[in-house]
């Protein structure tokens, strides 16, 4: 025979459950030092109730001590938190009616002081309350109706946390249909969520309900689902109660994949050293062992099982072994296993009356004490109704004095706003101004760009054209003087020659589209080389890791503003090296200009026009720059463009 108990049922009690924090006691003392030197009885009644808070898992019965004495100021609000941390501490103890007493009156004084949000939430404690009462029905309603609040709220959390205890409820209540739907209700958010904790339960639940129905395939999928969320967890005690439920799953229609499963969970107990439910595995393995006619194998698993098992485990554990010795023929040791499983069968009746009697004797106590503490109540609230008249009166004297400050106030701040409005609709005025004379200055700078650019390659085509042509035909004439006169020969064509290249020279630099037409390093190359050569300036260029190909309007818009920071280095600078590096990172185009000049300080120094270009060029073509200068340490600058 096996033990078929599914370990999937875990209801959640989160609203009674309280985060264990570090130095708690150090909180308790020093709380008690400010209550014992505090004279106010409502700054006492505060203090007790943050030290039954405090208390709450460290020493239940002074925390229930300090929310009675917190019970005896007359402030709703405090009594609601009082009675609240009463119900939490009497849960605790499984003292479950008085837990429900207090967490009713609890919720009554939040609603009467509409605070609806805390009420729905101690619904959910009571909820959970009546559900460890088996009382499925009456935790169905609670829980529904803070379920509906929430949803208002759009809490989604809390509404998850409702739907999960509305599944196990039903699922109690034997209606797997709606605890199935909503199971996944409450599973939809915990994903969404990503609460992995939560959906790490809720998935198992799941599961069994399907397994009630006789959907193992449902079934299955949802604790394979379970079962990889524990692998992602590294949670083993999760794995091992999966693989525990599979196997009890299959353990009448496929005894192969039974024993699989079941030997997975045992050695995760072995492992973790976690004894929980191990005497149902070991009882389990038997009770396969049994069925595939393997009763040899099936008595050390037995044996062991009794090491663990109890109660009506232990007698299932009996009859088995009685059946494994009939198996093999030992009629004496059947006989002996058979007398045990009925002398405990006995026993376990004996305390089950026992226990029930200790039961209604405990009921009847508790009866008592509540009706003490109804009385007490009914005497408080013929108090609380006398002093609630007087204050009405009070707070009717006051009502017109608070209208007429409102309203004054009111008038105020309408009067303020619509000033700040004013303001702000000018600001943005003016901003809209700033935002049009930029553009058109944009828009200018852009027509003179291009104006320039179409005027040096004007220029440098007519030099090539025209003064390129006329002096190489001029050689051609010089020629002729050779022959008469070779020394005058030589002067002219030294001077032809080098008016001949001054004029390329001078056509090249001034049409920047011939010279970048190989590409930007190259360009900026070419002009470095022509700096070298005169030996005034080193110009050191360094590809780094630049190779991308950039589009020719940025190249063109780059090679300008280099030309522009050499000519400024040649004038202002004084320096004898600079160097150029490029780079390249996540699609951003990184400049890097270096000298060893003077440098010059640069929160005092006047933009002058070609830094202005330079700012102006870069801004065209979307890219950002930075200049780190200061006297005497020569100056780096940086270009940021996307490419």
């Amino acid at each position: 025979m096996p033990i078929k108990r599914l370990h999937i049922i875990i209801t959640f009690l989160c609203p009674l459950m309280s985060i264990q924090v570090f130095g708690q006691t150090r909180t308790v003392d020093s709380l008690m030092a400010v209550l014992q030197e505090t004279d106010s009885k409502e700054d006492r009644a505060k203090l007790q109730v943050r030290l039954s808070k405090a208390l709450e898992r460290i020493d239940i019965a002074k925390s229930k001590k300090f929310a009675k004495e917190a019970l005896l100021f007359d402030n709703d609000s405090l009594k609601s938190e009082a009675h609240n941390q009463l119900g939490r501490a009497s849960f605790y103890q499984n003292e479950l009616d008085s837990a429900s007493f207090h967490f009713t009156k609890s919720i009554d004084l939040l609603n009467d002081l509409d605070l609806q949000d805390q009420a729905a939430s101690v619904r959910i404690s009571l909820g959970a309350v009546q559900l460890r009462k088996g009382e499925y029905r009456n935790s169905v309603t609670t829980l529904i109706t803070s379920a509906a609040y929430f949803e208002n709220s759009g809490d989604s959390i809390n509404m998850a946390k409702c739907y999960s205890n509305v599944s196990t409820a039903f699922g109690e209540l034997g209606d797997s249909q709606k605890a199935i739907v909503y199971g996944e209700k409450a599973l939809a958010i915990f994903t969404q969520k990503n609460m992995l904790p939560f959906k790490a339960v809720t998935l198992p639940n799941l599961a069994g309900e399907f397994l009630k129905l006789g959907d193992t395939t449902r079934a299955k999928s949802y604790f394979l689902q379970a079962e990889a969320l524990a692998n992602q967890r590294n949670d083993q005690f999760s794995l091992a109660r999966i693989y525990n439920n599979l196997g009890n799953m299959y353990l009448e229609t496929d005894h192969d994949e039974s024993e699989k499963y079941l030997t997975k969970a045992l050695d995760i107990r072995k492992q973790t050293k976690n004894n929980d439910g191990i005497g149902t595995l070991y009882n389990n393995l038997g009770y396969l062992q049994l069925k595939k006619g393997n009763a040899l194998k099936a008595i050390p698993y037995l044996k062991t099982a009794l090491q663990f098992g109890q109660g009506s485990n232990a007698t299932t554990t009996y009859n088995n072994l009685s059946d494994a010795h009939r198996q093999l023929g030992d009629f004496k040791m059947a006989l002996f296993y058979e007398q045990q499983k009925n002398a405990l069968n006995d026993s376990i009746l004996k305390v089950e009356n026992q226990k029930a009697i200790a039961e209604i004797s405990t009921k009847y106590e508790t009866e008592k004490k509540e009706k003490e503490i109804l009385n007490l109540q009914n005497a408080n609230l013929q108090t609380d109704m006398r002093r609630r008249q007087n204050r009405n009166l009070m707070y009717g004297a006051f009502a017109l004095l608070l209208v007429a400050i409102i309203l004054t106030y009111a008038f105020i701040k309408n009067s303020r706003k619509k000033r700040i409005i004013a303001e702000q609709l000018q600001e943005l005025e003016s901003q809209k101004v700033e935002r049009l004379l930029k553009e058109q200055e944009l828009t200018g700078i852009d027509a003179m760009i291009e104006g320039q650019e179409k005027e040096r390659q004007r220029i440098a085509e007519d030099l090539h054209d025209s003064l390129g042509g006329k002096l190489s035909a001029l050689k051609l004439f010089v020629e002729d003087i050779k022959k008469s006169d070779q020394a005058l020969y030589g002067k002219i064509k030294t001077v032809l020659d080098e008016s001949y290249d001054d004029v390329r020279n001078i056509s090249h630099q001034k049409n920047t589209s011939a010279m970048i037409e190989k590409g930007l390093i190259p360009a900026v190359n070419m002009v470095a080389n022509r700096l070298k050569s005169t030996e005034k300036l080193h110009v050191e260029v360094t590809n780094i890791d630049l190779k991308q190909k950039i589009q020719n309007f940025i190249e063109l818009q780059l090679f300008r503003i280099i030309q522009e920071l050499l000519a400024n280095t040649i004038k202002h600078a004084k320096a004898k090296n600079v160097n150029i590096q490029f780079s390249e990172e996540n699609s951003t185009l990184n400049v890097l200009y270096e000298d060893d000049g003077i440098g010059f300080d640069t929160e005092n120094v006047d933009s002058g026009v070609g830094l202005k270009n330079i700012g102006n060029r870069i801004q065209k073509i979307g890219g950002s720059l930075a200049i780190d200068s200061n006297p005497g340490a020569g100056t780096t600058i940086i270009l940021n463009v996307p490419i």
